[in-house]
């Protein structure tokens, strides 16, 4: 099954990722390619869940709004995903969240973005080299474990 279209990938972020002034704003192209490699990297299942849901919020906004999410409006698409997430029934609450794993990942995994917020993973990393791991030991038998 194919991916996305651009456009909706992009109508979904910027719903999604609310933009803080102080952050870089939504790289939809890098970002989508971060998306289709997670989804390959993935069961297959889970990438048919991600379409089925971001076309379910499509087609649940034209049954409760009677217009598609893209032409609802940034305060639209923030009432319809917000009673989809406060919603009692868990099959509405999962087609919001599944696909804002996703695009929240995509979005904040960048270093620019993780940067600002505090966190260096190149100095994580460097931090971890520090240490060697080595799974040449042997275990105790169990026995000997008290």
């Amino acid at each position: 099954m194919r991916s996305l279209p651009r456009g909706q990938m992009r109508w979904l972020m910027e719903a999604y990722i609310a933009q803080p002034r102080d952050l870089p704003s939504i790289d939809v192209d890098s970002q989508s390619d971060f998306i289709e490699e997670y989804l390959k990297a993935g069961a297959p299942e889970f990438r048919l869940a991600f379409i089925s849901c971001c076309l379910g919020l499509n087609l649940l906004s034209v049954l409760m709004k009677g217009k598609t999410f893209s032409r609802l409006g940034a305060e639209g698409q923030q009432e319809l995903l917000n009673k989809c997430f406060n919603s009692r029934n868990p099959l509405l609450r999962g087609m919001t969240v599944l696909p804002g794993l996703a695009f929240l990942m995509s979005y904040y995994r960048r270093p620019e973005v993780a940067a600002l917020l505090g966190f260096d993973a190149a100095a994580l990393k460097a931090e971890a080299e520090l240490r060697k791991v080595s799974r040449d030991r042997t275990l105790p038998s169990r026995g000997d474990a008290s």
